[in-house]
């Protein structure tokens, strides 16, 4: 009886650890597929939606104020918004978020001439983050063009804008 009681209760724990993801939240995160979706809050406390970065090219930057290789980035995804008419988007993974992100502007007299959003892990997550700097270059129909795990060169995200507007 205890066995069969164990068995049971095994099975239901496993079918509920199952069922925690939810159907259709995780996507498949590789070039060709659709960004996932996410709705996050930005420094001006403005909520974006994913879906009302559609029709445009962007560049979406996981990164944190703690990071290194994050803040190498910063001047060339500076560059890249500037000139490129790509719209860059970081999103900050700093625990503190809006807070440290803007004492980490102010220490370093830096502006972020691009859109950032306060993350969290379980964005990150979805979008299969592992380490970060982790940019996704995603075309005008938000399907993923290319991902880069690790730093990032605004050279090469005016190589793949090209490629995606040679297609268009």
């Amino acid at each position: 009886m205890k066995s069969l009681a164990r068995t049971l209760a095994l099975s239901l724990c496993g079918l509920l650890l199952l069922g925690c993801g939810g159907a259709g939240e995780s996507a498949e995160v590789a070039v060709g597929s659709p960004a996932p979706d996410f709705s996050l809050e930005s420094l001006d406390g403005v909520t974006v939606k994913s879906s009302s970065l559609k029709g445009e090219v962007v560049v979406l930057n996981f990164w944190a104020t703690y990071c290194q290789p994050c803040r190498g980035e910063i001047p060339q995804l500076n560059e890249f918004a500037a000139s490129s008419g790509a719209k860059v988007v970081g999103i900050s993974l700093d625990q503190d978020g809006a807070s440290t992100v803007r004492r980490y502007e102010k220490e370093e007299n830096l502006k972020l001439n691009y859109t950032v959003l306060l993350g969290d892990e379980e964005t990150f997550q979805r979008f299969n983050g592992v380490g970060i700097p982790y940019t996704l270059v995603l075309d005008r129909a938000q399907r993923i063009v290319k991902i880069y795990r690790g730093p990032v060169r605004k050279e090469e995200l005016e190589r793949d804008l090209a490629v995606i507007n040679q297609r268009t």
